[in-house]
């Protein structure tokens, strides 16, 4: 046996790389493939996006996108091309190839800030504690079975700093102008992928970091950049050329001036989703679950460093100090940080999942912060109060989801609550045995069972509230010998609704409730004009807000739990 075991020590040693690269693909396939296509698309922005991409592969028309028969012209067209791809790929339309195109970005992802950091610091351990933190953290691998366009955005806007980045740290003149080039192409696509804002977020923080490190010529060498404003432009400009000119003034107050300087500026000229300063903390502190107390623990040990540094040297230029790689990866990846939380902080319009973009940097500042605790024992006293504080919390956390289950109420999870509790349990043992990587294993055993065990019963249980009943009428709906009108009113847009209803445009009504009947007459001149049986869709809970001139319109046909369908 200890033959064997100093043969598979050996063996690692030499091909450590290998193998650091086939657990993350295959903790990549278990997190982010494994029963991809075991739940419903989410409403709204799900079910919108994915409605969009189905519209864009049976039209053909890949500049404008089409959403409820009208042109969506808030968004750039990446991620419905590579949804197209899929379906093209697999040769069907199913839930599992509309999120496939996300999967594989999250993946992409990972092994981003896995080479990234290996490049830098020169460590498989900590590059590979930093992208499996980055995958296992509850808000990255969540957004990975969503199919929305924040992900993917963040996966290519950390593509295009890292690679830039990189030139820092290569003395090869092509492999830096290789680094380069591909920075500016995915600078490109994340610009495909979100919009202006593809280039603000990556090139801001690249900007500040290579002008803190004294480095902000390499940027502008003609070597570098002409080639990299052409693979730009060549990658980004044609689609925007092409869009404007099949919609003109309509796509650029749409695109450019609502969805992009209304939302920086004012938030009511946008989505009215103005929040304060601070939103963003609690997203964060939840979102790194379950390694919040970890990045607690970080912030509070590097404050303490901080404060004592400023004091012995009655200056902060210390802190900036670069003298060795590990201490370029801090700087950079602070900077990182800072410049998207700062971005989005300011911003008008907030929205949890702008956030996910600084992600990547605090996935590795926590890959860092524990590569010193398991390789050198560094942090050990932070690491072990924290990691106790947060074995307790689930514990406690699946104790009483057990209690719950057992006092007769609904099933919440009882899988999952059995294993929020002997994870901690072998978490305590590791920490008393001084088990460091078990006791991170640990970490990545509780944010496995709550990412990808529950996900299916988690998104399944989610559509439960009134999303299946939705659907169930439009497919009710469709499926009549008839000219048929559906209407949806008073609530807000529900788009799951588009994918079983095929035969005209739907109407939403919502908002000011005077305007929503002014409208609906409209909608019943209409359909008595084209011979159209109208079909409603009602809140059951506020069947008795609504006038009984309204009221008498309706005949019910069918009732559920949430909401009724009437016709007229």
């Amino acid at each position: 046996m200890g033959n064997f075991i100093s043969f598979l020590k050996k063996k690692f040693n030499t091909n450590g790389n290998f193998f650091f690269i086939l657990g993350l693909i295959l903790l990549c396939w278990f997190f982010y493939f494994n029963g991809l296509g075991d739940y419903k698309l989410i409403d709204i922005d799900e079910t919108r996006y994915i409605n969009i991409a189905q519209n864009m592969f049976h039209s053909k028309d890949y500049i404008t996108p089409y959403l409820n028969f009208e042109p969506f012209l808030e968004k750039p067209p990446l991620f419905y091309w590579l949804v197209v791809l899929s379906y093209k790929f697999f040769g069907t339309i199913n839930n599992f190839t509309s999120r496939f195109p996300l999967a594989m970005l999250a993946t992409f992802g990972v092994f981003v800030v896995y080479f990234f950091v290996l490049n830098v610091v020169k460590s498989r351990v900590c590059a590979f504690l930093s992208a499996l933190i980055l995958m296992s953290s509850f808000w990255y691998a969540l957004f990975a079975h969503i199919s929305i366009m924040d992900l993917g955005f963040t996966v290519l806007a950390m593509a295009a700093f890292c690679f830039g980045t990189l030139t820092l740290f290569t003395e090869n003149v092509w492999k830096k102008r290789i680094l380069w080039y591909l920075g500016y192409f995915f600078l490109a696509l994340s610009v495909l992928q979100k919009g202006l804002i593809g280039i603000l977020i990556p090139g801001g923080s690249l900007l500040i970091s290579f002008l803190i490190l004294k480095k902000a010529k390499e940027i502008i060498k003609p070597s570098h950049i002409i080639p990299g404003i052409l693979i730009f432009f060549a990658v980004a400009a044609p689609w925007h050329y092409l869009v404007y000119k099949a919609n003109g003034e309509i796509w650029f107050r749409e695109y450019i001036l609502k969805h992009h300087f209304a939302r920086l500026i004012d938030s009511s000229m946008g989505l009215n989703r103005k929040r304060g300063f601070f939103f963003y903390l609690p997203v964060i502190l939840g979102g790194i679950m379950p390694y919040t107390f970890i990045l607690i623990a970080a912030i509070i040990k590097w404050a303490k460093y901080a404060i004592k540094t400023i004091k012995n040297a009655k200056t902060i230029k210390p802190l900036f100090s670069v003298d060795t790689n590990d201490r370029k990866l801090i700087l950079i990846s602070t900077v990182w940080f800072l410049f998207i939380f700062l971005f989005f902080s300011v911003s008008s319009t907030k929205l949890p999942t702008y956030i996910l973009t600084l992600f990547p940097p605090v996935s590795i500042l926590i890959g860092y912060f524990m590569w010193g605790y398991i390789s050198e024992e560094k942090n050990k006293k932070y690491v072990e109060i924290s990691s106790f504080i947060t074995f307790l919390i689930f514990m406690l956390s699946g104790l009483f989801g057990i209690w719950y289950y057992l006092s007769g109420n609904i099933n919440v999870g009882l899988p999952l609550a059995v294993l929020f509790v002997i994870f901690p349990i072998f978490g305590f043992i590791f920490l008393k045995l001084n088990k460091r990587i078990w006791t991170f294993g640990v970490f990545v055993a509780l944010s496995f069972s709550l990412c990808a065990i529950n996900s299916a019963p988690l998104f399944n249980f989610v559509t439960s509230f009134g999303q299946d009943e939705l659907e169930e009428f439009a497919q009710f709906v469709n499926k009549k010998n008839e000219n048929t009108k559906l209407v949806t009113f008073g609530f807000a847009k529900k788009y799951s609704i588009l994918h079983y209803y095929k035969k005209n445009k739907i109407t939403y009504l919502s908002g000011d409730v005077n305007k929503m009947y002014e409208n609906f007459d409209e909608v019943l001149n209409s359909a008595k004009s084209n011979n159209e049986t109208i079909y409603i869709i009602l809140r059951n809970k506020k069947i008795n807000s609504y006038t009984p001139e309204f009221l008498a319109h309706l005949k019910l046909v069918k009732k559920d739990k949430k909401y009724s369908l009437y016709k007229i």
